[in-house]
Order: C-alpha cells, then sequence, then structure tokens
C-alpha cells in the first residue's frame, strides 16, 4: 500500500466514524429533546436544543476535516451537558456514564491524531473522573432542579446505557479493525524485499512452516555469477536494475514455485519434485532465461550469468541446513565453471 493509498485509508476510516458517531449523537439529543419538551422540562429542553444545533454544525467541521476541533468540543459540549442535567434531572439518569465512554474517545482520538499525544488523553480521563465524582457528591446530598417521572427516569437511564456501552463497542470494533489491517500490512511488508517486490528470507521462514509435507520439496539457491563486476561497471542503479529482472524472470519462468530473494544477488526457489525429472528442466530453463535476457540499461545490454544448487528436502532438516546444502551444491558449480545447476 502506498503512502497515498495510507492517507486515504486514514481519512477514510476517521470520516466515516466521526459521521457515523455525530449522526448517532445528534439522533440521540432529537430524542432527548422530544422527552424534555414532552415532560416540560424547560431549562433542558432549551439546553438540549442548543446541543442539537451543535450537532448539526459538526457536520461541517467533519467534512473539512478537523478532527481534533471536532473532539475537543464535543467533549466540552458533553461534559456541559452531563453536568447540567445530572443536576437538573439526577444522577440516576445515567448521564454520566458518558463520562465513561469519553475516556474511551480520547484515546481513539489521540491515536488517530497527527500528534499522538496521549498526555491530553490522560488529561481527559483524570477531569472525567473530577467530574464524575463531583457530580455524584453534589447530587448525593442535594436534590434535583426537577422531579421527573419514574418512566423518564428508566427511559433516560436504559438509554444513556446502552448508548454509551453501545458506542465504546463500536470504537473499539473500529480501532480494532483499523489495527489489524495496519498489522496485515506491516507484515506484509516485512516478508517483502523492498527492491524485488518478491519475498524475503522472512517470507521464506514463514513458508517453510507453513508446509507440513516438504517430502517432495526441492530447494534451490542461486546467484550472478561475478555480480562484483557488474555493480564496478555499472554502479548499484546498475546491479538494481539486474536483481529486479531476474526476480521478475523467475517469478516468469517458475509460476508454481516460492520464490524469495535470500539476500544480496541470492534468490531461494522452493518447489515440488515431479516425475521427469521437472525441477531440473524448470531450473535449466531459468538459467538459459537469465543467460539470453539483454538486462538493457542506459542504452547498453548487460550479460550476465547465475549458477544454482539444489537439494531435497531430507526429512528432519531445519532450514538454514537446507540452505546451507543448496549453497554447497552452487559453490561446486561455481568452483567447475560456472553458469550451471548443480542438482
Amino acid at each position: 500500500m502506498s503512502l497515498g493509498a495510507d492517507k486515504k485509508h486514514y481519512y477514510k476510516t476517521i470520516d466515516k466514524t466521526c459521521f457515523t458517531a455525530n449522526t448517532v449523537y445528534l439522533v440521540l439529543h432529537i430524542f432527548y429533546l422530544v422527552l424534555f419538551i414532552i415532560s416540560k422540562l424547560t431549562v433542558l429542553a432549551i439546553v438540549t436544543g442548543a446541543v442539537v444545533a451543535f450537532y448539526v454544525g459538526c457536520f461541517f467541521l467533519i467534512r473539512a476535516k478537523k478532527y481534533y476541533l471536532y473532539a475537543l468540543l464535543c467533549g466540552n459540549v458533553f461534559f456541559g451537558l452531563i453536568a447540567v442535567t445530572s443536576l437538573m434531572a439526577g444522577f440516576s439518569t445515567g448521564f454520566h456514564f458518558y463520562l465513561i465512554g469519553l475516556c474511551v474517545v480520547s484515546f481513539f482520538t489521540s491515536y488517530f491524531s497527527t500528534k499522538k499525544n496521549i498526555k491530553n488523553s490522560v488529561i481527559w480521563v483524570v477531569l472525567s473522573l473530577a467530574i464524575y465524582l463531583t457530580l455524584y457528591l453534589i447530587t448525593a446530598f442535594n436534590p434535583p432542579y426537577y422531579v421527573i417521572d419514574k418512566w423518564l427516569e428508566v427511559t433516560l437511564f436504559v438509554t444513556n446505557a446502552t448508548v454509551v456501552f453501545g458506542f465504546v463497542a463500536s470504537y473499539m470494533v473500529v480501532f480494532l479493525k483499523y489495527a489489524l489491517s495496519l498489522e496485515k500490512k506491516i507484515m506484509s511488508e516485512s516478508r517483502t524485499d523492498e527492491l524485488t517486490q518478491i519475498n524475503n528470507r522472512y517470507g521464506l521462514y514463514d513458508y517453510f512452516d507453513l508446509v507440513e509435507d516438504k517430502d517432495d520439496m526441492v530447494l534451490a539457491l542461486f546467484d550472478i555469477d561475478d555480480f562484483k563486476a557488474v555493480n564496478d561497471r555499472y554502479g548499484h542503479s546498475g546491479g538494481d536494475h539486474i536483481l529486479k529482472r531476474i526476480a521478475e524472470i523467475s517469478t516468469e519462468v517458475l509460476k508454481d514455485s516460492f520464490v524469495c530473494r535470500y539476500g544480496g544477488e541470492e534468490f531461494v526457489v522452493v518447489m515440488e519434485e515431479k516425475e521427469g525429472g521437472s525441477v531440473l528442466d524448470k531450473l535449466e530453463a531459468l538459467r538459459k532465461r537469465i543467460e539470453e535476457e539483454p538486462f538493457g540499461f542506459e542504452g547498453d545490454n548487460m550479460r550476465v550469468t547465475v549458477t544454482i544448487g539444489a537439494m531435497k528436502y531430507s526429512n528432519g532438516i531445519s532450514l538454514e541446513k537446507w540452505v546451507n546444502q543448496a549453497d554447497e551444491k552452487m559453490y561446486s558449480g561455481k568452483n567447475s565453471g560456472k553458469n550451471k545447476v548443480v542438482y
């Protein structure tokens, strides 16, 4: 995934989360407004009406990608609404639950913020706890401004508890999905050679662990003959061009095999041995294809060859020993003239 795609995915995740959350907040407060109007709780109806207007305006902040400002304003509005409703309708209405939810949202916001400052989240938690305890103590010793009907108290408590648990779970689901996608991306990149875009040796380790039945498998190790001379003549950019092209040729010729860049100019191929000597035929086809490839670079054709050593899997050996066995075969070919397959 490119940097541009990463950024696009990042904004898409935030936009979707903020838009959904703001829609829920808006609908929820319209519901509160209706309840307060029906119950003739004038002060709460006026305050909630102002909050409804605020959430309508928040859609413009989200569209402008002012995520931090949006989160900051929402937090403060929630603090104010929680305080007003708890003092005027009582602690038993459950508006204090939102203080717990705000703690979760603060850490979520910090994670997706470009600053990623955890200190701000800790401040929100401390502030939320202070307001929570203050409201509890005030309402414990002082009756609420309004004496509300039991049906309204129960309705508000159940609604608030359900909404808070719901959006805490939702934020965690979004965070988990995003974290898993990043984990998958990091795992993929850590197993991919940056230059050639094929598997690297860590990808080979994973492949070795995943394949259960290795009895008919053959590992081939090959590198470029006299690669230092190529680098000396054409520079590292020329060498990189060859490495990338060899990776492409290898995956084209050995379509059903596992191919990786093991390191430097060394490549590893793991394939299944079939009847009729197909492993040797395929490796010879690869060697000839590379030998015939012009490797055009800056108006010049670079001719290179490879020496390949191959070894069938022996029951119980480690991957390192298997590679070393193929390496010995390859150097046997190097010492006897190069540009050949030893199997």
